[in-house]
Parts: C-alpha cells; sequence; structure tokens
C-alpha cells in the first residue's frame, strides 16, 4: 500500500475561512496542529498568481517535487494572522515498504531544522510530543492520511493556464 503526501503543518490556530479562501484544507487537526494537503503545483500557482518569485531556505537533497516557494510562508501568515508563524512542509513517498520521507520545519521564515529531516523531528520542532506508544507522526494521525485529495489537481492545470 502507497503512501505518498506533501502537507504543510501548522502550529497554532488557523482562520479555517481565510484557509479556504486560499486553498487550504485541513485534513488533520490534532492539539493545535493542522495539517494542510498541498502540491509543488499549488506552491507554484500562488507564486505565479502573487507575483512572488522568493524561495524558502531550504536545505539540499529534497525531492524535486518538494515546493520551494516561499509564498507558503506568506499563505501560512496570513491564516494564522501572526507573523512568525511555525509550520513544517512535510511528503511521503513510500510504496510496499520502499521509498523516504522528509520534512523542513519553520519558524517564520527562519528554518527550525537544518538538514533534511524526518517528519517526527519536523513535528516535534513545532511541539508535538511522542508518547512512549507512539512517534509524532501517529500522535497526530499521519499513518491515516494516506495521499494527497483530489481537489488539488486543478493547480497543475492552473498552472498551466498561467503558463508556468
Amino acid at each position: 500500500m502507497s503512501h505518498e503526501i506533501r502537507a504543510l503543518v501548522i502550529a497554532g490556530q488557523v482562520d479555517a475561512e481565510r484557509a479556504r479562501s486560499v486553498g487550504l484544507r485541513a485534513v488533520l487537526v490534532h492539539d493545535g496542529i493542522g495539517v494542510f494537503p498541498i502540491n509543488h503545483y499549488f506552491s507554484a500557482y500562488w507564486a505565479a498568481k502573487r507575483r512572488n518569485s522568493a524561495l524558502l531556505d531550504l536545505p539540499e537533497g529534497l525531492s524535486l517535487l518538494f515546493p520551494t516557494e516561499a509564498v507558503l510562508c506568506d499563505l501560512v501568515r496570513e491564516v494564522t494572522g501572526t507573523d512568525r508563524p511555525r509550520f513544517a512542509i512535510i511528503e511521503t513517498n513510500y510504496f510496499a515498504g520502499v521509498g523516504g520521507q522528509c520534512a523542513v520545519a519553520f519558524d517564520g521564515e527562519d528554518r527550525l531544522t537544518t538538514d533534511p529531516s524526518s517528519i517526527n523531528q519536523a513535528l516535534a520542532a513545532l511541539g508535538v510530543r511522542a508518547t512512549p506508544a507512539m512517534d509524532e507522526f501517529d500522535v497526530i494521525g499521519l499513518a491515516g492520511f494516506r495521499s494527497n485529495p483530489e481537489h488539488l489537481d486543478v493547480y497543475a492545470e492552473l498552472c498551466e493556464g498561467l503558463g508556468v
């Protein structure tokens, strides 16, 4: 069984209406941590739409599909109403137990994780605490979120329409 996701994980209160207005829909919410599926087309679309060509400060070694646009930080600022939101971008790509994962956590535009980190490391940087029986990934319920929703498919077409 596969597990392939990309998402923004946002710490703190999120204005759900504002989030929906920029295409962010939570699939998980646990103790002040929200998981919002995205993909590289989503971030490329919003970067083009807002004419923001800046890139996030990311470590080397991430997949080619990892969202890189700084507009993601802007969107998180807007939906949280804070200048320095704490968030992570996470990615998994497993099929039949083979694959990998990576994540990068941020405090505003400043990276909290130095290298491509595990999702657990990024979640811990956002304040998620493992228990004796579950790691951070399982604590917030990521095992049940196996693939990104179909509503993100429209962003590939939107990017094409913008020439991105």
